[in-house]
């Protein structure tokens, strides 16, 4: 019976207002033909994360968005499960932490007084230099400059290119916090085929005992467009102070098309040294990234709209005392319809002592 009133509530919602639904579904399914399949390495290992949203129309302004998610976990442990790479998959057999029940994910309030500006109530998240590349492009895991943030307070949404936010940080129960980011067209590159912008992000937290007060960066975006040739450049800077001293963080992130030919990178390193004002040392744990350095190539050839292959190559120096290690990859892309990708890849990664090779499947879907 304790289910009968938010029933009735949401079809007396649904009879009073529109009702839509969106969401993403990333699934993955992973085998690790490695030595050693047990004493807690993977074998076989399947991730997912779904995110689902209900909105609510009242009327042609005013909107109510209620979340819910679903995350697969690391096995005894509170971190979130990724794909392609082993230690950071969900084995399969580790039923309590594959299977997660969904949770709340927020509601939100959304007035949209002009085209340019909405005002919001309720729980708001936001990131700041989230990587492009799709086994990294969730920014609730990784990030060059902040991961997703939340807090629940009020916010301005303007057009879709800026925000500010101030509430209540989720972090703890005793701070609060200022989030603000626009991206600017700069005059002369503002054209269709030719566009520059800058988008300079500041988060701001009082209160609740954190390493850093603030988080600062810059999102540059350059693109530039001809009939067969396209390319594009981004470059990301962050900044926070950790244990008395600056975190630099960076990231360039180049493309380029020719035809059906494609060539996509991700340059991401963090600047971390021994602290001179505090006993304590800068490491890859106050970043938002799991590597200090990280290249990423992958050269692909389209053969038509719904199918591509490429080859990824992928260089990590995890930290100062971790050895480098490299992934090869060759994967084949297939697109069935709008808003449906899937991937199928072979890896094999190279580190010290015994080299992992893999294969798995892995979708991102979006409704």
């Amino acid at each position: 019976m304790r289910f009968l009133p938010p029933i009735v509530l949401l079809a007396c919602t649904a009879f009073a207002a529109d009702v839509s639904f969106e969401g993403s579904l990333e699934a993955d399914y992973g085998n690790y033909l490695e030595n050693g399949f047990f004493n807690g390495h993977v074998n076989n290992a399947a991730n997912h994360d779904l995110r689902l949203k209900m909105n609510v129309d009242m009327d042609e302004n005013v909107r109510v968005v209620v979340g819910a998610a679903s995350k697969s976990m690391l096995p005894d442990t509170s971190a979130y499960s990724r794909i392609r790479h082993r230690k950071e998959a969900t084995p399969i057999g580790s039923d309590s932490s594959r299977w997660t029940p969904f949770v709340f994910d927020g509601i939100s309030v959304e007035w949209t007084v002009s085209r340019g500006l909405t005002f919001i109530f309720g729980d708001l998240f936001y990131s700041f230099g989230s990587f492009n590349y799709y086994y990294w492009r969730n920014p609730d895991y990784y990030a060059a400059v902040l991961p997703t943030q939340g807090m629940r307070g009020l916010g301005a949404r303007l057009g879709e290119d800026g925000y500010v936010y101030i509430g209540a940080s989720d972090s703890n129960d005793k701070s609060g916090r200022i989030a603000a980011s626009y991206a600017f067209a700069i005059p002369g590159l503002n054209h269709v085929n030719n566009k520059l912008t800058l988008a300079p992000m500041l988060d701001l937290i009082k209160g609740g005992g954190r390493d850093h007060r603030y988080t600062f960066g810059i999102d540059a975006n350059y693109s530039r467009s001809y009939t067969d040739f396209n390319y594009a450049l981004r470059a990301i800077y962050g900044l926070h102070p950790s244990h008395g001293n600056l975190v630099n963080t960076f990231a360039l992130e180049p493309s380029f098309n020719y035809k059906s030919f494609s060539l996509a990178s991700t340059c991401y390193w963090a600047l971390l040294a021994d602290s001179t004002e505090s006993d304590v040392p800068i490491t890859v744990e106050d970043t938002y990234a799991t590597d200090e350095k990280l290249i990423y190539v992958e050269p692909a050839f389209a053969f038509n709209k719904k199918f591509s292959m490429g080859l990824g190559f992928e260089w990590h120096k995890p930290g100062e005392e971790a050895e480098d290690w490299f992934l090869v990859a060759p994967t084949g892309y297939l697109y069935p319809t709008a808003g449906v990708d899937l991937s199928f890849w072979i890896s094999y990664a190279i580190t010290e002592g015994h080299n992992n090779p893999g294969f798995g499947i892995s979708s991102s879907i979006k409704f």
